[in-house]
């Protein structure tokens, strides 16, 4: 892939992921908990729905630079 393409999909993945991060953050029912005594705890459900897709980028990285040096 050459240089010019590959910072363009970065580019593009770094703009889808803050058009989502806004559109999650405007989401009411994530925004606050029903009282202030409750804590909120749909930031770590979020935060853990995450961890499969930073697993699968994460295993796909080291495969390319494995089978790049072999």
């Amino acid at each position: 892939m050459t240089k010019t393409l590959r910072a363009a999909a970065l580019a593009a993945l770094v703009a889808g992921g803050v058009l989502i991060a806004q559109a999650a953050a405007a989401c009411p029912s994530c925004s606050a908990s029903s009282s202030p005594k409750e804590p909120n705890v749909w930031p770590v459900v979020g935060a853990f729905m995450l961890v499969p897709w930073v697993l699968a980028a994460g295993a796909a990285v080291i495969v390319r630079r494995n089978s790049r040096s072999a």
